[in-house]
């Protein structure tokens, strides 16, 4: 769709539906007050006098323009929002007697957020979320904007991020699509355990609001029944067997959630993804704003071929997943096309691997691990001998998966790119240019300077990656070549190395 249908330079004004999600926050916001009033109302319908009848009425009719009172803000908003371009700034304006003014350089735009729900598609509009590289948040939300409108937005976004404000149509490729058979394929390789602790959170949570809502503890219902339980060996394995199929089936859910029918297409500026099965939603992802990428697996997903690759955008914040880019492959060759425009030729590729130090194998299980599990198992021997196993087993598999983690630590690097690989009983790979590290540090311990170790920290603006237990010549050496990379910008270093 050509962006010229639209001249963004007059300012545009909101969606007449937007006024239907306002109208369904408040409600959403405003639901005590809404359940006082049709509590009053019952109580009045059990009262036949005239008094308590009008007083009901009179009542009702305060609560509902207190609550239009409290988001009376939220209303003229929607009447005064206005959003246009102006030079090569993004403004949005609204408010009344409080005005209020947001203005977003495009070239800091990071990524554009189009989102559809039932409603939206029954009224072709769409939720618009832009997030920038100067902010953790959403920098601009708006509920609803016509479909036409906001593509073209997004359009005209993608291209004038890295040029000037040039409304021209950018060509685009698809390069994969998820089927229901890699659905499935996800689903099954899920973290359970995970997903098992999310459902236990949720239960717990919904127990507590039944307390508060009917003046009962149901957790002591639930002792009481586990109590009466039936623990033969049939009644476990019916109990884990149910416990296994509900957690895949809240797995399949949510990787459907996730993934269903997500399509990525490319072009000279970073890719378009449209993905949904309740709601559809379309993200831009351009590749300047790329700070690092990283792809990992799991043994099971390591069997069937998946990695999933995650974008490290400049201003993401980590503690929200709903802004991490996350892409399921499931094809080796489509793996390395979404990363060759970041990195065309990965360290690993003809570089020699380096190693930490093997204490980082066995420091952590000495000092920390075996203290703990042998305080533990001299507790649990004056309580109950039997389970004195427990700590043991503990202890045999950290010993394990920390001189796994030691073993599989590697890195690589090249005059322009480091590359990590790491993990336990997955994998997980990190890509990373020099030239998108903001800082460098070089960490030592009382033991590490006796042994002339260190760790070093290279931090982005997305995230930190540490490199742990290498020869502190190696690391002063790394953090050299950081610094100078950052200063040439990665431009003619071959010669200095």
């Amino acid at each position: 769709m050509s962006t010229n249908k639209f001249d963004w330079s007059e300012p545009q004004k909101l969606s007449p539906v937007a006024l239907v999600f306002i109208l369904v926050k408040i409600i959403k916001d405003s639901w005590p007050l809404v359940l006082i009033a049709l509590g009053r109302i019952i109580i009045n319908e059990q009262n036949e006098t005239k008094r308590n009848t009008s007083f009901g009425v009179y009542f009702v009719l305060g609560i509902t323009f207190l609550i239009l009172l409290i988001h009376l803000k939220q209303l003229i908003n929607f009447f005064k929002f206005r959003i246009y371009i102006q030079g090569t700034e993004l403004m949005v304006k609204s408010g009344l007697l409080s005005k209020s003014i947001t203005i977003v350089p495009i070239n800091r735009v990071q990524s554009v957020h189009l989102i559809e729900n039932y409603l939206h598609k029954l009224t072709n509009t769409c939720k618009l979320k832009i997030e920038t590289a100067g902010s953790e948040a959403t920098e601009i939300e708006i509920e609803a904007i016509s479909k036409e409108r906001a593509i073209s937005l997004q359009a005209l976004l993608q291209n004038a991020a890295i040029e000037t404000i040039q409304q021209k149509n950018i060509e685009q490729v698809q390069i994969m699509g998820i089927r229901f058979a890699d659905v499935i394929k996800l689903a099954i390789s899920e973290n359970h355990i995970r997903t098992f602790l999310i459902i236990l959170g949720f239960a717990y949570s919904r127990i507590e609001d039944l307390k508060q809502l009917f003046g009962y503890d149901a957790s002591n219902i639930i002792d009481e029944q586990v109590e009466q339980a039936d623990f033969s060996t049939l009644g476990i394995l019916t109990l884990l067997t149910f416990g296994l199929l509900v957690t895949l089936i809240v797995s399949f859910i949510r990787v459907l959630l996730r993934y269903n029918e997500m399509t990525i297409f490319s072009n000279k500026k970073g890719f378009q993804m449209e993905w949904g099965f309740l709601q559809t939603q379309q993200k831009m992802l351009i590749q300047n704003k790329v700070q690092l990428i990283s792809w990992d697996n799991n043994f099971i997903r390591k069997a069937l071929g998946i990695k999933i690759v995650r974008f490290f955008m400049t201003g993401e914040d980590i503690l929200k997943p709903k802004q991490h880019i996350q892409l399921p492959i499931m094809q080796s060759a489509l793996l390395y096309q979404l990363i060759s425009p970041y990195q065309a030729i990965w360290p690993s590729q003809d570089e020699k691997p380096n190693s930490v130090d093997k204490t980082y194998g066995w420091r952590e299980t000495v000092l920390f691990v075996l203290p703990i599990t042998l305080i533990g198992a001299i507790a649990i021997y004056f309580w109950n001998p039997v389970y004195i196993i427990i700590p043991l087993l503990i202890f045999i598999y950290s010993t394990i998966s920390n001189w796994v983690k030691y073993k599989k630590f590697r890195f690589w690097m090249n005059k322009t790119t480091i590359q990590i690989q790491k993990g336990i009983w997955g994998e997980e790979n990190i890509l990373l240019n020099f030239n998108k590290i903001q800082q460098v540090s070089i960490k030592t311990s009382p033991f590490q300077r006796r042994k002339n170790l260190a760790s070093i920290e290279l931090y982005t603006a997305g995230e930190t990656i540490t490199i742990p237990f290498i020869p502190q010549a190696q690391a002063q050496y790394i953090a050299d070549w950081t610094l100078l990379c950052i200063e040439f910008n990665g431009q003619q270093l071959g010669r200095f190395r």
